[in-house]
């Protein structure tokens, strides 16, 4: 089984009422999750919780369960379960062969637990206790505290045989009366089966203290009540004992035969007992020796090999199923393992891609830049070179022109003075923002590039280069851009790409890219001249 996130959840939280139901089921779900070293710290502590409460609930050991005080504290810290937590805490100190210890961690809980219900499930812990160190006296005080608890007086016929019980197999005869008493109760609460069960247990003690006679009055006395039960092999071997002792021969072999038959019955049901089987086998060979028949051991040796051999089969089961069990645990390690090391690998890769990708783009930008440089100075040398080649061929033609221009420059700025004397000698409103604008742009204050208007240079563009922008629309409006048009205009001018760059107020290099994208849409080559390009195209 496999789960993850709200999965885990949903499966401990179902468990929790499986810890009441059906522990067994409990414990089997809860052994089954394969992912338990994959899970949050509040699930991994849930995990934890349930398990040993499912051991608890089945009487199995908590040794095994050695995150369990990681949980306690867990769970203690979080304010939650903590009568539960005193509770395996003893059990776990218990199986940990650390009595003195677990009383402790019950009495410290019953002073911080208001709660009654829970402050009885803490000195029934005690009790359990104190009965597997066989301290049977202490157990029996503290099942006398326990009648004190009101919530205690609807199990008073179990506590009355408890004590007897404890009192009994500490040799004190005060036992007796509270044996009678809970018998007494359970008849009372016409609860037939435990009251037989509290009989037949009497009247063990009884036998073990040579009262034989009583015992058997106890035995027939469960006859009578559930006769079913009378018949069965433990009772009547139980029987027959007393009545060897009480050297009632015959009686003892009818027991014996009734218990000889029924514990056929019984081993055919697959409920096979060894100690029992040996008492009715003792009992026979006994008899069969006082009546004078040949006693055999034979049958019971073929028996108790058969046992064994049972056993030892179970036990090498088992051995291969901790084996497996351990080979498929090591395998998920290092499954596990195994996805750990490829989550780092493919890590690795993508950031090793990043960085290619990164520096990759670095790289392409350098070199785009590097080559916009390029190609503006070469662009500068070829204009050098031409603008050298024909020095010479205009250098006569400017000294006749020369007097010419300076006259046009000269009568152009007196215009421009005598505009500006103008416009000075009437100070209007508007004429003085008209100087201010004339300094403006003289002062370098207002940028020429806002006086350019393209839609009045576009015409002019048309008229001196043989309707360059009108086919430059025709065939490239839809894929150019406007800046990318007024590139191409400028470029069809004459302009180089330093010149374009101050004329948009633009980096050479936005220039440069701007030149290789319009390259790109128009279908150039890529160092393939713009305006060739263009007035190749048929319009």
């Amino acid at each position: 089984m496999s789960c993850n996130g709200s999965q885990d959840k949903n499966i401990l939280i179902y468990t929790d009422t499986l810890l009441v139901e059906d522990p067994k089921q409990a414990l089997s779900i809860l052994d089954s999750l394969d992912n338990a070293g994959t899970l949050n710290e509040k699930n991994r502590m849930h995990l934890v919780w349930n398990r040993a409460m499912a051991h608890q609930a089945l009487g199995m050991s908590l040794a095994e369960d050695d995150q369990l005080t990681e949980a306690i504290a867990y769970y203690r810290a979080q304010k939650e379960k903590l009568a539960d937590s005193y509770l395996l805490e003893a059990s776990y100190l218990s199986w940990m062969d650390k009595p003195g210890d677990a009383i402790r961690t019950i009495d410290k809980g019953m002073t911080e637990i208001a709660d009654s219900t829970k402050l009885a499930q803490l000195l029934e812990a005690k009790v359990r206790i104190y009965e597997r160190q066989r301290n049977y006296n202490q157990a029996a005080e503290i099942l006398k505290e326990l009648l004190k608890y009101e919530l205690a007086k609807r199990n008073e016929a179990i506590l009355n045989y408890q004590i007897g019980l404890n009192l009994s197999l500490s040799g004190d005869r005060q036992a007796e009366q509270f044996y009678d008493k809970g018998i007494r109760l359970a008849i009372e609460n016409t609860d037939t089966a435990m009251a037989c069960e509290f009989l037949r247990n009497y009247a063990d003690y009884l036998a073990n203290n040579g009262q034989y006679r009583r015992s058997n009055d106890m035995f027939h006395q469960i006859s009578q009540m559930m006769p079913q039960v009378a018949e069965m092999s433990a009772i009547q071997a139980a029987m027959a004992g007393n009545y060897i002792n009480q050297h009632q021969l015959d009686s003892a072999r009818i027991c014996n035969d009734k218990a000889i038959k029924s514990e056929k019955e019984l081993n055919a049901q697959g409920f096979t007992d060894i100690a029992r089987k040996a008492v009715i086998e003792q009992e026979r060979y006994l008899l069969d020796y006082s009546s004078g028949k040949p006693a055999s051991f034979t049958d019971f040796s073929r028996y108790c090999d058969s046992i064994t051999a049972d056993m030892q089969a179970k036990e090498n089961t088992l051995t291969q199923r901790l084996e497996t069990k351990q080979r498929l645990q090591s395998a998920n390690y290092e499954l596990k393992l195994g996805q750990q090391r490829m989550g780092w690998l493919l890590s690795v890769a993508a950031l090793l891609l990043t960085g290619g990708c990164i520096g990759g783009y670095i790289h392409n930008r350098n070199r785009v830049r590097r080559l916009a440089e390029a190609e503006d100075r070469i662009e500068t040398l070829k204009r050098m070179l031409a603008e050298a080649e024909k020095a010479t061929e205009e250098n006569t033609v400017n000294e006749q022109t020369k007097t010419e221009d300076d006259a046009f420059f000269k009568k152009i700025l007196l215009q421009q003075l005598g505009i500006i004397r103008l416009v000075a000698g009437t100070p209007t409103n508007q004429n003085q923002a008209l100087l201010k604008r004339i300094s403006g742009i003289s002062g370098g204050e207002i940028p020429t590039d806002s006086l350019l208007v393209w839609s009045d240079l576009y015409p002019v563009i048309d008229r001196l280069y043989d309707n360059f922008h009108t086919r430059l629309i025709n065939q490239y409006g839809d894929t150019l851009t406007e800046k990318e048009v007024q590139i191409c205009c400028l470029l069809c001018a004459g302009f180089s790409t330093k010149e374009i760059g101050v004329i948009t107020g633009q980096s050479d290099a936005t220039i440069y890219v701007r030149k290789t994208s319009i390259r790109k849409k128009i279908g150039a080559a890529e160092g393939q001249d713009i305006v060739v390009c263009v007035n190749s195209v048929k319009g």
